[in-house]
């Protein structure tokens, strides 16, 4: 009689689906949530659950098994683009070959000796098991160079995405009594400055602020221009919402065009900046809004201006501190 311990079974397929989802957001360099993660290897691990279930042959396919790899890879860090979704997938495959193959070294390194020398008994086993490597070297001669080219895509992609992260901070954006988090990119090419106090501009995607602006506001910033929009502001007290019109700015800048265009912007009591060595609280700052997406596969929302992490510029506004603060999830 077979006997199946099925906590084991379950407690590994936990750790492996964790483990895995876990290597594709660190190789991705992607923001992720801890309980999605934890979300989406309780699907893998509830997959396990079809051993049990001999009368659903589909989900033994290499198609259901596909289905419930995107499934858990859209549970664990949802769906903002196709590119997004593909990349996802294919470093969360390369992560499961990568694991398998280990295994499968670690398997043959500990196995008996005596199954790699030369004897009757040995020629035995390899003639009875003749097929089986035939087999297994046609598999080979297929999935080594598909393994390789996949290895070098996910490597080239690895190497620029951890160049992005090393410009990456994290952001405490502060009015009154709203705090807003994000994730933004130190942008060296990034010169936006107030025209009338030079307070150097941090960009945002407007959309980090529903709640705080009048969520019409939000719509209207992708195709109206900010002098209308400020005209609009009065006599409409209940879109003020937690903003007063002295906290608003327009900020002129030049496009791709090299036309003057005009962004909106407000003024924040101040803004934390974390790196991973230090903590810079700066009091002179202006929250710029664009009303699209700043990264197309979401690994920030705002674009930094390089001055706000240079304290020398004006001791008064920037201070560094020793980080005490745990990172923004």
């Amino acid at each position: 009689m077979t006997v199946i311990y099925a906590d084991l079974l379950f407690g590994l397929n936990l750790v492996l689906d964790w483990t895995l989802l876990r290597m594709t957001a660190k190789i991705r360099g992607i923001p992720f949530s801890r309980w999605r993660i934890v979300a989406a290897a309780g699907l893998g691990t509830a997959y396990a659950a079809v051993l049990f279930i001999p009368s659903y042959p589909i989900l033994y396919t290499y198609v259901g098994k596909l289905l419930l790899s995107i499934l858990m890879i859209i549970l664990a860090f949802g769906f903002q683009n196709a590119g997004y979704f593909l990349k996802n997938i294919a470093v969360f495959y390369f992560s499961a070959f990568v694991i398998a193959g280990g295994a499968f070294g670690l398997q043959y390194l500990l196995q008996d000796a005596r199954a790699w020398t030369i004897s009757d008994r040995a020629t035995q086993w390899m003639d009875a098991h003749r097929t089986t490597f035939q087999a297994g070297i046609g598999f080979l001669v297929v999935a080594l160079p598909a393994s390789y080219a996949l290895f070098r895509l996910v490597w080239r992609h690895s190497a620029r995405q951890q160049q992005v992260v090393k410009q990456l901070v994290q952001l405490d954006i502060y009015i009154g009594d709203t705090v807003r988090h994000c994730t933004g990119l130190v942008d060296t090419g990034n010169h936006l400055r107030d025209p009338l106090g030079g307070a150097p501009v941090v960009v945002t995607e407007s959309r980090l602020w529903e709640g705080v602006l009048p969520s019409e506001w939000l719509k209207r910033l992708r195709s109206e221009q900010p002098f209308d929009m400020l005209q609009s502001w009065k006599g409409t007290s209940e879109d003020g919402g937690m903003l007063d019109e002295s906290r608003l700015r327009l900020i002129p800048y030049r496009g791709v065009n090299r036309d003057m265009q005009w962004m909106m912007g407000l003024r924040p009591d101040s803004v934390r900046i974390r790196t991973e060595n230090e903590t810079y609280l700066c009091t002179k700052v202006i929250i710029g809004l664009d009303g699209g997406t700043l990264s197309h596969d979401g690994a920030f929302q705002a674009i930094v201006h390089p001055d706000l992490l240079q304290t020398s510029e004006n001791e008064s506004a920037y201070h560094a501190m020793p980080d005490s603060t745990h990172r923004a999830s």
